[in-house]
Order: C-alpha cells, then sequence, then structure tokens
C-alpha cells in the first residue's frame, strides 16, 4: 500500500514526471503502476550500445513534438492572445487561449511537466554518455545535442516562468520530491554555458542535410536568442553586454556563410508542408511525420489543423481555423507588402456543401477579423489518406529570417543607432517579403535611411511583427521588450466597435500577472522546495 502511494506520488510531481520519463524510454508498455514491474530494463544496463544511447537522445528530441509542446500549445494555446492574433472557438471561455485561466489549468501544468520530461531525458543521456564504446566524434555529437536540448527546455521554462528548479543530473528516486526554485540569472547563465559548450561538439546543418537536427549554426541563432532575452525585461541589470553576445552569435551565423533568405516568402511554409527541407533559410524545425493510418511510428502534430485556412474538406486537409488575424497586425503591412501579408493572413476560406462540393470563398476588403493565419495551407501537405485532426506538417522553431531580425536589433543597441549592417540585415527581410531581390536596395522595401536610435528599434519591432506572426515569438518579444501588457490593453481600446467579439476576450481578460505562467498548482502542494507562487496567481 506504501508503494502504491508513492509511485501515486510521482505521477503528480514535476520532480516525479522526470523519474517516470525514463521508465517510459526502457519499459515498453508496462504497467507502471505494478509493485512487480516485468521486462523493466536497468538504466544502469541500458544505455551500453551505440542505438541505445541514440534512441534515448531521440527520445529527447521527442518532447518538442508532444502536444504540450509544438504539436499544438506553443502555438496554440500561449501564441493565440496576443497583438497578431486571437483565438476564434466560441465554445473556449478558459484557458490561456483568452487569457482566463488559474494555477490549476491542465494546459499550464502539462507544458511544465513535459519541459522538465525533456531535461531529465537529457540529463539521463549526459550521465550515461560514456557507457558505451563508440569513437570521440560521435560522441561529442551526441553530449552536444543533448546538452543544447537540455538548455533549450530550460530556456522555454525560465522565459514563461522565471524562477525554476534547475536539475543538471538525472532522477533516480522517487522519494526525490524537494526541489527549489532557482534564480532566473542563473537559469540563464547555465543555459548560456551549456549552449556554448554544444556549439564546439555538434555537426553543421550541411552534415544533415535538413534542419530537423540540431547544428552549429541553430546553435549560434536560438544564443542570439537567449541573449536578447536575457538582455531585456524582466532584468534591472546591465543590458549592453548581453545585446553585444546576441550580436557576436548571430555574427557567427552570418559569417558562417551557409544560410540565406528563400526568394519565396510563401514557399518557405510549403516547404514545411511537404518535408522539403530548405537549410538556408529553415535552420531548425519541429519534424512531424506519417498519416497514423499504416503507419506504426507516425509523430503527428495539429500545424494546419488548428492554425490554418479553414476548410472542411477532407481530402484537401480539415482546418479549424480557430487562430485568426487581428485587424492590428492586417493593417501593418504596407500596401506594397500584399504578398506576404495575403500569405500570412488568408484570403479565403473553403466550404464544403451537402453533396460534398468545396468552393473556395473569398474575403471582401472590409472582412478582416474572419481571416485566418494562412502560413501552413493544408492543401499543400503531402500524402493522399490526410487525417482530420493530425498533419506531418513541420513547424520552425528558428528562421534565417529572424537571425536577420536579431542583427539589425542588437546592431542597433549596440551601437546606440543603426548601422550599415543592421540596415542591410533588416532591408533583407524586407525585400524579400516585398517580392524584391534581397541584396538590391529598392526604394520601396526598404527602412528609410537616416533613422534615430529610437526610430530604427520601432522599425524592427514592426518587421518582426509581420515577419515572424504566428510562429509562437510575438508574446516573449512583447515581454522582453516591457510592453506586452500596456499593448494589449491599447490595442483593445484602439478595436473599432464593428470588430468580432472574440477578437478583444483576451486583450480585455489580460492582467499584469501574465507576464509569467503560474507554477502549477500540483507542483506547489507536492514540491515542498518550489517556495511560493509566481505575483498575482
Amino acid at each position: 500500500m506504501m508503494k502504491n502511494i508513492k509511485y501515486q506520488k510521482m505521477f503528480r510531481s514535476f520532480s516525479s514526471i522526470l523519474l517516470l520519463s525514463s521508465f517510459l524510454l526502457l519499459v515498453g508498455c508496462n504497467k507502471f503502476l505494478d509493485t512487480q514491474p516485468q521486462n523493466v530494463t536497468p538504466v544502469s544496463d541500458y544505455y551500453s550500445t551505440v542505438a541505445q544511447i541514440n534512441s534515448a537522445l531521440t527520445g529527447v528530441y521527442s518532447v518538442l513534438a508532444s502536444p504540450n509542446l509544438y504539436g499544438d500549445a506553443m502555438w496554440d494555446a500561449y501564441g493565440a492572445p496576443t497583438d497578431e492574433s486571437f483565438y476564434t472557438s466560441s465554445s473556449t471561455i478558459t484557458g490561456p487561449q483568452v487569457m482566463n485561466f488559474t494555477s490549476s489549468d491542465p494546459n499550464i501544468a502539462n507544458t511544465w511537466a513535459e519541459l522538465y520530461i525533456g531535461i531529465n531525458r537529457a540529463n539521463l543521456v549526459l550521465d550515461n554518455l560514456n557507457k558505451p564504446s563508440m569513437d570521440s566524434t560521435s560522441r561529442a555529437t551526441i553530449k552536444g545535442q543533448a546538452l543544447f536540448l537540455r538548455a533549450y527546455y530550460y530556456f522555454l521554462l525560465v522565459s514563461n516562468w522565471g524562477d525554476v528548479p534547475l536539475r543538471l543530473n538525472s532522477t533516480s528516486s522517487p522519494d526525490s520530491v524537494s526541489f527549489p526554485r532557482t534564480d532566473s540569472k542563473i537559469v540563464y547563465n547555465q543555459i548560456i554555458a551549456d549552449m556554448t559548450a554544444a556549439d564546439s561538439l555538434v555537426q553543421p546543418i550541411t552534415f544533415y542535410g535538413f534542419g530537423g537536427r540540431i547544428s552549429k549554426t541553430t546553435v549560434e541563432g536560438i544564443l542570439a536568442r537567449v541573449c536578447l532575452y536575457r538582455a531585456g525585461f524582466p532584468f534591472t541589470d546591465d543590458h549592453l553586454p548581453w545585446f553585444k553576445q546576441s550580436l557576436y552569435w548571430s555574427n557567427k551565423v552570418l559569417n558562417a556563410g551557409i544560410h540565406s533568405l528563400n526568394p519565396s516568402y510563401s514557399q518557405v511554409f510549403i516547404n514545411h508542408c511537404q518535408n522539403v527541407f530548405d537549410i538556408k533559410e529553415s535552420m531548425w524545425e519541429v519534424m512531424f511525420y506519417g498519416t497514423g493510418n499504416g503507419n506504426p511510428y507516425p509523430q503527428l502534430g495539429r500545424v494546419g489543423n488548428i492554425n490554418g485556412v479553414t476548410c472542411k474538406d477532407l481530402v484537401r486537409g480539415y482546418c479549424y481555423g480557430f487562430i485568426s488575424a487581428q485587424s492590428k497586425l492586417y493593417n501593418s503591412f504596407n500596401v506594397k507588402d500584399t504578398i506576404r501579408r495575403d500569405w500570412c493572413i488568408s484570403t479565403y476560406t473553403d466550404t464544403t456543401s451537402a453533396a460534398g462540393v468545396t468552393a473556395r470563398s473569398y474575403y471582401s476588403k472590409t472582412s478582416i477579423y474572419n481571416r485566418c493565419d494562412g502560413k501552413w495551407r493544408r492543401e499543400y501537405e503531402i500524402g493522399n489518406n490526410k487525417q482530420k485532426n493530425n498533419t506531418s506538417i513541420n513547424f520552425p522553431l528558428l528562421r534565417f529570417a529572424d537571425v536577420l531580425l536579431m542583427k539589425a536589433e542588437a546592431e542597433n543597441e549596440v551601437n546606440n543607432g543603426p548601422t550599415p549592417e543592421s540596415y542591410n540585415a533588416i532591408n533583407q527581410v524586407r525585400r524579400r517579403g516585398y517580392g524584391y531581390p534581397v541584396n538590391t536596395p529598392n526604394v520601396i522595401s526598404d527602412v528609410p535611411s537616416g533613422l534615430s536610435y529610437a526610430a530604427f528599434q520601432q522599425a524592427v519591432y514592426d518587421e518582426r511583427y509581420k515577419e515572424l506572426c504566428f510562429e509562437a515569438l510575438r508574446r516573449n518579444d512583447l515581454i522582453r521588450w516591457g510592453i506586452y501588457i500596456p499593448t494589449m490593453k491599447t490595442m483593445a481600446q484602439q478595436m473599432p466597435t464593428s470588430a468580432a467579439a472574440l477578437a478583444s476576450v483576451a486583450a480585455n481578460n489580460i492582467q499584469q500577472k501574465n507576464v509569467l505562467f503560474p507554477i502549477p498548482i500540483g507542483e506547489l502542494s507536492l514540491n515542498p522546495g518550489i517556495g511560493k507562487q509566481n505575483v498575482g496567481w
């Protein structure tokens, strides 16, 4: 009886989830609550071959595709309620999608737990990496990937929850249930240290030929992002060193000479739908594959199924169209920037009659609030046996366009004003968006010369808003710039009275406490070391 109680506790706190995650990698289909588990490979014996260590590393990667991360929640529940989009399902009246939730919200608890599962899996790989016999290059490459993924999962935790428990070794006992929160600055230091170490260990992206594995320039691009977050809100110390670090890492990516923008903005996202890997632009993406019908090991997500063009045709690709664009985003595009605007924000919807005939209906110029996120369109998804509620469409975690914009932002901050390099970086992105050659100056697309520090900073903010919309970056951008709450409140006040009612729900519900997620209520009750709840929750 006492043993069963102990294992019930394991299921309910993050520290226990860490231990269970190691079992999940090793046990198969056994019942975990059995007091006498059968056919369990002990952790001490499991990591004895190269195949086993590689399998364990795959388990670290697979967390990215979980519905609690990029299979759904990161761009859906957490990404939708910003000044770029809103959630359109009228049945959703509670949850992060509409900024009406508590510390007992299952989305929050599941994402927290999933991230610690990924961390513990990475720790298991690192703790056991020296057991199998392998060449030093292979061992270093595996170590670099595990270090980076652990750091990335901590990055998602610290940027969304603030101070979080920092665990650098695998959990080995269900009795380990007390883990205190670690100061955010220390967590960021560890993230940067791990990613920096990974940079010297992993392979270049050309070694793989696709963006599903951690490569050298991927590490450097994400380090540029991490340093920008560290330079911003809520930190009050000297920001300049972190902007300098961000500039250093973005320059490393540019100087590698591997990456460039795809000449076609729409093709970037069509490639995600078709599992075409353009490593020049799409540097890191979460890979989904299979149909679930006859494929024994599919890894499916909901990219294009929730956040796509509304469509009720199963052959073309069913999409609920639950994420729609705010009019503020639509109107932010220049009248010459319609190519990019009309790919990001759908111009049509597909409707199916009772007879099964699908017709395409285009929105009028004044109909804005009905327009969905249009980046990932299931009509381009490969395969003839599409599922209603799952897709094989990949999701981007890092694009070269983002690196260029981070370079422009950091360059402006470091030099207290724009430089020719910062102009070149932002203008490449704008030219491509407008449909022009990226390396040819163009008076229509280019940012005006002679801008002040503040004016150029705003130009970067605006460009990130348009170029990277719906890619689960906007909320954290607004937070690190220190303008999340006022931006949402101002948008709500400025909405026309004719706006769709759902468009203003999250903006009206938002409060100062929403700059961080709450610590899950189950973690507070079962982890005595966790301490206080985040402010306001």
